[in-house]
């Protein structure tokens, strides 16, 4: 499926039939880090606001849409302490309209990646500026999200100001500072030395891939560079609760705590399909005793994060039911520990998993993600597996993995607003 092209270069095909459209796409792999957080959310979105041929957004979108209505897509996703820059064109397949699309969009692609508008050594400075407000907007308003805002700040606390604890649209204390000329020095040195892989999702002939090779993977210089290493959370140590006040209505809680399981070991499958039955499902032990028997969140939720080994327990809550809500999610947490778990919830949570990860099948962008982190962990097992090692977990795996967690930092964004006011 994935074939060493050369140095530091990849291309992974994912032959899916099922789909009338195609996706050919370029990711570029660089450590998350203080020093280039900013650049990196920067850089996609001003690349995408100009080509030396296409120099505006207008004409960027009047020739996709000869191209059938193609699409382009850019950005960045966060991989444990690593982050990818990914650029990424979706098509109609060539069978469906009677002509090749496949050349042309290659070329696209290679012409956003290797000639964006520039002025010498300088991105353009009017684009730089219309989108580094862009940036300030996006990052001043986590705060609006009151629950990715939560979710981030016990991120943070967990893991400081490098790596994944880092906020991947970046710092608004580095806007000022970047220029055009700057941004171009950092985006000569990802298109030079990052860690590139190429994807192709859908239906190609023999011949389009060997052009995909050629032409697109053959234009990447050869380079020495890995994929970022990131380092699982181990022991936690003393937990840590750290309270925020704020002028909304509904209070929210997050509590982070790190799992201690390596991300492609066997003990993983067990810890995500433990964190379904836990908290991962509409009938997980947190809905159905946090919220639904006492009425003490609006909601209550778990997650694994997989590159970093880390769980993170999600409510939304009144003000003064914390220490109730919080009480009641640990005595739930000790009964995954203790296996007080029912072979009905094994069972439910494998079916629901089956269902979430089949879905998966149906999106090349998302099997694009799902590749892509399974490469950038040095693992080939395809969704299909994933399924079946979810399916072979016994709730002695689950147990397990459950006592190698350990709670690390308590963070409650505590609402002052009486009921009736203020934001929720």
């Amino acid at each position: 499926m994935t074939e060493h092209i050369k140095g530091g270069v990849d291309f992974t095909y994912l032959n899916a039939e099922k789909f009338k459209t195609n996706t050919i796409s370029v990711f570029f792999n660089i450590p998350l880090k203080k020093e280039t957080v900013t650049y990196a959310a920067l850089l996609p979105a001003v690349m995408k606001r100009g080509t030396k041929k296409h120099k505006t957004m207008n004409e960027i979108s009047v020739y996709l849409d000869e191209l059938y209505s193609a699409t382009l897509h850019a950005g960045i996703r966060v991989k444990g302490d690593g982050e990818a820059l990914y650029f990424t064109i979706e098509y109609i397949r060539d069978e469906f309209i009677g002509e090749s699309l496949t050349a042309k969009i290659i070329e696209l692609l290679k012409e956003f990646v290797f000639e964006p508008l520039t002025d010498g050594g300088s991105f353009n400075e009017d684009y730089l500026k219309g989108e580094k407000q862009n940036l300030k907007n996006a990052i001043e308003g986590l705060i609006n999200d009151k629950r990715e805002y939560v979710e981030f700040k016990c991120r943070e606390a967990m893991f400081g100001g490098e790596g994944y604890g880092m906020f991947e649209a970046g710092r608004v204390e580095d806007l000022p500072g970047i220029t055009g000329s700057s941004l171009y020095d950092f985006y000569t040195d990802v298109i030079s030395g990052a860690k590139v892989d190429v994807f192709a999702g859908g239906s190609f002939s023999d011949a389009a891939l060997d052009e995909i090779r050629s032409e697109l993977c053959g234009a990447f210089a050869e380079r020495r560079a890995e994929y970022v290493k990131t380092e699982i959370a181990s022991a936690a140590g003393e937990t840590r609760r750290i309270t925020e006040e704020i002028p909304v209505v509904q209070s929210k809680l997050c509590i982070g705590l790190r799992c201690g399981t390596e991300p492609s070991s066997k003990m993983y499958y067990a810890l995500i399909l433990g964190s379904c039955v836990f908290g991962g499902s509409p009938f997980s032990k947190l809905f159905n005793n946090v919220r639904e028997k006492l009425s003490l969140a609006y909601y209550a939720t778990s997650r694994v994060e997989r590159f970093k080994s880390t769980m993170f327990i999600s409510c939304g809550i009144e003000t003064d039911k914390y220490s109730a809500a919080l009480n009641e999610i640990m005595v739930q947490f000790e009964k995954m520990k203790n296996g007080e778990i029912e072979d009905s919830e094994i069972e439910n949570s494998k079916l629901y998993m089956k269902s979430r990860f089949t879905s998966m099948k149906d999106s090349l962008r998302t099997m694009e993600d799902y590749y892509l982190s399974q490469a950038i962990m040095n693992n080939d097992g395809g969704i299909d597996e994933l399924i079946e090692r979810i399916d072979k977990v016994t709730k002695e795996e689950i147990v397990e993995a459950f006592k190698k967690i350990e709670p690390d930092v308590i963070y409650f964004l505590k609402g002052n607003v009486s009921e009736g006011g203020g934001e929720q």
